[in-house]
């Protein structure tokens, strides 16, 4: 698929494993030995940008030379840049290597990490100031059990804190948050975590091992939902009584049933949060706000002030923080806007300051016009490529029991039509995983179900699907419901969507749309066992949690995956993924997970991947102490940033 060269997704792949180099050397361990093929793309193109004359430009020229090594990432760049008074025309050329990012398990660490944060950089941070911040959707959950939502976790993370947390400076390096150091013993199998003995809750009781094992234990248990808080539930010891226990007030123990260095990875994403056991055992719901404000429950750096269902949610400064000097904003009003036109709108104006999270709101083609739009006022800083937009099932409601009306479907989409007309031609090829995690994208160029329909592939694709209806008993087609969330792109590609299986199969229906809780909610109609659900098809996109296979896995095609509303699953699926989440040789992990791919990408299951996309994080250039994290479901707590005004 073609890409705009300032988002150009093959150029990401050397970025992502340094990323994976530099989180590994964090976690105390030894670098993992990355495998990786390099292979040459010339890319030679023109582009002509009208420039006003007299406006200062600044062109530069950047040549880089990256080497990999098998345990180390050296890279020199040589910059000159010059300042000219007009520009008539800009001409571009790249030269693109491609890495092939092999798939990676964190290596088990060996030694206790360094786990104090990143000191603040130089520039003195501003206390005190009031900032605006835009929310994509309404939160459905102010409780983290079971939570699975991005638009959920960033209303609630402000409020709580986890045992550990990504840096906010080294986003691929997990820290401390409510301890103050960490050991590792039993040949990978034991974390031991020291807890800050300053950490407090909101109404001044003491934040103890007590809480921590009492919250997660609630996010382990089998009989509810796994979520995003959950994910550390694939590594524990089963045996909770041994698997998490406190030590004394202030330790906390995890026994793992396995060496693994994803564990910590999972245990510190911004879902995994410690919640107030002496409120809750009260039995308090601390999923509704109204308890989170008369109980003032919370020890993170912001207290809820105000809720107002589908319009706002408001925080200020929690004065006794334990974190000393943080947070500097004194306040922040988080603004409920759904509607992409008028958000660019407020960041144009100068009504809202920031979004509270990354996201795909705005298309890469809208966050360049809206950079050029605004003079480089509004920043758009953009993430890795690990947004999996897909087109979910209804395996469980007729005539999506048959297993070739699902492969039909799978067969017939034109996933380049929908790159093209949605995203600009900035998608990456639309494989199982990440581009590079098993496959390259140049093998799944190749698929059945990937190929360009305009091709002989792709035309035999389109003959074989419509074959598959007909046997099915649907020559003609037939009439289903398809739905949507009003968030991100979803819509728009759901309308493309809708309108391929229309013209090639002949599948008729209206497309209803939601309001993002309630779409949850619905999708969730099939999730009971007994359950049919209320809904045919959907689309909806699941962002990578973690930079690892185990994420997809987790996320899209296990059972209780946040995006598995019908527990779709695979014996051998299940089998390879339990052997490949504690293989620690990268080439055997990669072969697991390229067989895992193979049976998926036949089309039998629940999800087609449609793009794998990415997210971008927008803010006033004023707003400062931000880095983008590695993936889009951490780094929303804020107490890091400040505004320079």
């Amino acid at each position: 698929m073609r890409t705009h060269p300032w988002v150009k997704f093959r150029t990401l792949l050397p970025m992502l494993a340094a990323f994976s180099l530099l989180l590994a050397v964090a976690c105390g361990g030894t670098a993992a030995e990355p495998r990786v093929i390099e292979k040459e793309v010339i890319v030679e193109k023109e582009v002509i940008k009208e420039v006003p004359v007299e406006k200062q430009v600044i062109v530069e020229k950047e040549v880089v030379k990256e080497v990999i090594k098998e345990v180390a990432v050296e890279k020199e760049v040589i910059k000159e840049v010059e300042v000219i008074k007009e520009v008539e025309k800009e001409v571009i050329k790249e030269v693109v290597k491609e890495v092939i990012i092999r798939a990676t398990n964190t290596p088990i660490p060996t030694a206790t990490p360094g786990a104090r944060p990143t000191p603040v950089p130089g520039q003195a941070p501003v206390y005190g100031q009031h900032v605006n911040m835009r929310a994509y959707a309404d939160t459905k959950d102010w409780d983290p059990l079971g939570s699975s939502s991005l638009s959920s976790v960033i209303s609630y993370s402000q409020l709580y804190n986890q045992v550990v947390q990504y840096d906010n400076i080294d986003t691929s390096k997990i820290v401390c948050d409510l301890c103050t150091s960490w050991d590792i013993s039993n040949s990978g199998m034991t974390f031991t975590f020291h807890l800050n003995r300053n950490a407090k809750w909101f109404d001044g009781t003491d934040l103890t091992s007590a809480d921590v094992v009492y919250a997660l234990k609630r996010y382990y248990d089998p009989n509810v939902s796994i979520g995003r808080s959950g994910l550390t539930r694939n590594y524990v010891d089963e045996n909770l009584d041994n698997g998490l226990k406190a030590i004394d007030g202030d330790t906390v123990e995890f026994n793992l049933q396995f060496a693994s260095g994803a564990f910590i990875k999972f245990l510190a994403v911004d879902y995994a949060k410690i919640l107030p056991k002496h409120i809750m055992e009260q039995g308090v719901d601390l999923n509704q706000a109204e308890n989170v404000l008369k109980y003032n429950a919370g020890s993170g750096p912001f207290i809820l002030q105000e809720y107002k269902r589908g319009n706002f949610y408001k925080v200020e400064k929690n004065p006794n923080y334990f974190k000393v000097g943080r947070p500097y904003f004194g306040s922040i009003d988080h603004y409920i806007i759904t509607d992409a036109s008028r958000y660019i709108s407020a960041l144009k104006v100068g009504q809202i300051d920031m979004s509270n999270a990354g996201g795909a709101s705005l298309t890469p083609k809208q966050n360049i016009e809206l950079v050029a739009d605004t003079d480089s006022e509004v920043v758009a800083h953009f993430l890795s490529p690990s947004f999996n937009v897909g087109l979910m099932i209804n395996r469980k409601k007729a005539p999506f029991t048959d297993p070739r009306v699902r492969k039909a479907i799978y067969l017939a989409l034109d996933r380049q039509a929908i790159d093209r007309i949605v995203l600009d031609d900035t998608a990456g090829e639309p494989m199982v995983f990440m581009p590079g995690m098993a496959h390259s994208e140049d093998e799944a160029s190749k698929w059945p179900g990937l190929r360009p329909k305009d091709t002989p592939g792709g035309k035999e694709d389109l003959a074989e699907a419509k074959r598959l209806m007909a046997e099915a008993g649907f020559p003609d087609g037939f009439k289903t419901d398809f739905h949507s969330r009003k968030v991100s792109f979803y819509v728009p590609i759901c309308q493309v969507v809708k309108e391929q299986l229309k013209e090639t199969l002949g599948i008729t229906g209206d497309l209803a749309t939601h309001e993002s809780a309630a779409g949850y909610k619905m999708y969730g109609t099939a999730r009971a066992a007994d359950a049919e659900g209320d809904w045919g098809l959907g689309c909806q996109g699941e962002g990578m949690v973690v930079l690892d296979a185990d994420a997809v896995l987790g996320g899209v095609y296990r059972p209780g995956g946040t995006r598995n509303y019908t527990d779709w699953s695979d014996d051998r699926v299940e089998e390879l993924f339990q052997i490949q989440k504690v293989e620690q040789d990268l080439d055997k992990r990669r072969e697991y997970l390229r067989e895992i791919a193979d049976i998926i990408r036949v089309g039998d299951n629940h999800w087609v991947t449609l793009v794998w996309g990415r997210f971008f994080w927008q803010m006033h250039r004023d707003v400062k102490g931000f880095h983008p994290p590695q993936t889009v479901q951490y780094g929303f707590k804020h107490e890091h940033l400040w505004l320079d005004r």
